[in-house]
């Protein structure tokens, strides 16, 4: 198989593969979500190089130990708890009493204002974006990350589910409370700006 085919596969396919230590596979899997992976790992902690070392030892347990590839369901979401436990442990072992959830899932302004310069918006436009940053910290953290991975990342409302560790019923709960919240931020901004 050359290296197109295996950009064709499904992320299960490419899944089944690598549980058997097929290399091409697991390099397939590791090109399509590194940016996910370096992204995410970011929001939670700022540092590139940390995250980058962590998804580096991810993937050498990966390597070293193809069968973590069975069964694997929702291979992003796989990949970003596992990035987040690596994350953790680092953490722990450098600062025994820090824990990946004591450090808050950071704000999406950087990724708005960034797609703002990129689609050349006008002032206003890049005006309203700023708002829904604003409005967008305002979340809690798990309600942050859940609108994160599901309209910023594009994962399923099951991918979401499984990296929150919930049932897919209060994933979708917690994006439509989310989202009311984000309107509602949204128009108290619009309304302290006008005052």
């Amino acid at each position: 198989m050359t290296e197109h085919n295996y950009n064709e596969l499904t992320d299960t396919e490419l899944s089944q593969l690598a549980s058997s230590g097929n290399m091409s596979a697991i390099e397939t899997i590791y090109r399509r979500h590194y940016p996910l992976m370096l992204n995410f790992g970011m929001k939670y902690y700022a540092d590139a190089e940390f995250v980058k070392d962590c998804i580096q030892d991810l993937f050498v347990k990966l390597i070293c130990h193809p069968a973590l590839f069975r069964h694997v369901e929702f291979v992003r979401s796989w990949l970003l708890i596992s990035l987040k436990n690596i994350m953790f442990d680092r953490l722990k072992s450098v600062k025994p009493s820090s824990s990946l959830d004591e450090v808050p899932f950071m704000t999406l302004e950087e990724d708005i204002m960034t797609i703002a310069q990129t689609e050349e918006l006008d002032d206003e436009q890049v005006k309203d974006r700023r708002n829904l940053a604003k409005a967008f910290k305002l979340l809690g953290g798990s309600q942050r990350m859940a609108v994160y991975l599901h309209f910023v990342r594009g994962l399923s409302h099951k991918e979401v589910a499984a990296l929150l560790d919930m049932n897919v019923q209060s994933s979708r709960n917690l994006l439509s409370r989310a989202i009311s919240k984000l309107r509602k931020n949204m128009f108290t901004l619009m309304m302290l700006l006008t005052i």
